[in-house]
C-alpha cells in the first residue's frame, strides 16, 4: 500500500474559479494578480501541462510571496515532472503559511518521509492529526505509522495504527499494515483478523489479497487460501502477485 495522499486533489480544488485564459481585465492589485496567476496555473495543471503550470505559479508567487496555496499547488506540479527536490522550501512554506491547513501539514510530513527524516515528519503528521478541522486525521496517523515503519520503527509504526483504527475503524491503509505487521510476527490469527476485516470492507488489491493467502496458508486453511487465490487471479491477473501465484501452482504441480 503506498504512503499516499490525496493532496493533488486538495490542490487542485483550492480558492476560486479556474481560468483558462489571461484574457481578463487585468488585476488592479498585486494581490489580485498572485490570485489570478494562481488559478490560471491551476487550469493547466488540470489540462495536463504541468510545466507551464510552474511558470504560471512562480508569477503568483513573485506578486504574492505568501500566498499559501500557490506555494501547495507548486509542489504537485514539481512532482509530476520529476523535480521534487525543487519542492522541498515550497511544502514547508506552505505549512508555515497554513499552520491551521491539516491537508499542507501531512503533505509535508509525506515528502519529509520520503526523503528518509522521519524524526522531522513526525510533528507534522501529529499536527495534522490533531487538527480538529481535518476530515480524514485516520490518512495522516496511517501515514506516520508508514513512515515510522520505514524508518524501522515497528512498534512506534503499530502505535501510529492502532490510532488510525481509533479513529476510523475500516480504514484500509492500517488494517492492511496490522495485518502485516502480525504476520511478520507471527501472529496469524491475529493477522487473519485485520485482513478479514480490511477485505470486507474495501475494494480488493492484489497485496491484500496475496497477503491474505500466505496467512490462510500458514494457518492451514487451504479452502479460504484457494478463494483468495480464485479473487487474485480474477481480478488481478498481470500484477507481480498473480504471477507468484501462477509460478507456485505451476512448481506444486510438477
Amino acid at each position: 500500500m503506498k504512503i499516499l495522499t490525496a493532496f493533488a486533489v486538495y490542490c487542485l480544488l483550492c480558492q476560486g474559479c479556474v481560468a483558462t485564459t489571461n484574457s481578463s481585465i487585468p488585476p488592479q492589485s498585486d494581490a489580485d494578480a498572485a490570485v489570478a496567476n494562481l488559478n490560471l496555473g491551476l487550469g493547466y495543471l488540470r489540462q495536463g501541462r504541468p510545466e507551464l503550470a510552474i511558470d504560471i505559479f512562480n508569477r503568483a508567487l513573485s506578486f504574492d510571496p505568501d500566498l499559501a496555496d500557490a506555494h501547495s499547488s507548486i509542489v504537485v506540479a514539481y512532482d509530476q515532472v520529476g523535480r521534487s527536490d525543487e519542492a522541498e522550501g515550497h511544502y514547508q512554506r506552505a505549512a508555515e503559511l497554513a499552520p491551521d491547513n491539516p491537508g499542507a501539514a501531512n503533505s509535508y510530513a509525506v515528502y519529509l518521509c520520503r526523503t528518509n527524516r522521519w524524526a522531522d515528519a513526525e510533528p507534522y503528521f501529529r499536527q495534522a492529526a490533531e487538527n480538529p478541522t481535518y476530515t480524514t486525521p485516520e490518512a495522516a496517523l496511517s501515514n506516520a505509522g508508514l513512515c515510522a515503519l520505514a524508518s524501522g520503527e515497528p512498534d512506534k509504526a503499530e502505535s501510529y495504527f492502532r490510532e488510525a483504527l481509533g479513529r476510523n475503524p475500516v480504514y484500509p491503509d492500517a488494517l492492511y499494515h496490522m495485518a502485516d505487521l502480525a504476520h511478520q510476527q507471527g501472529n496469524l490469527l491475529q493477522a487473519r483478523a485485520f485482513m478479514q476485516r480490511s477485505l470486507a470492507s474495501v475494494t480488493d488489491s492484489p497485496e491484500m489479497l496475496w497477503l491474505s493467502i500466505q496467512i490462510e496458508g500458514q494457518l492451514s486453511s487451504p479452502t479460504q487460501a484457494q478463494a483468495c487465490a480464485t479473487r487474485l487471479k480474477g481480478q488481478f491477473p498481470e500484477p507481480v502477485q498473480a504471477s507468484q501465484l501462477f509460478e507456485l501452482e505451476r512448481d506444486a504441480a510438477r
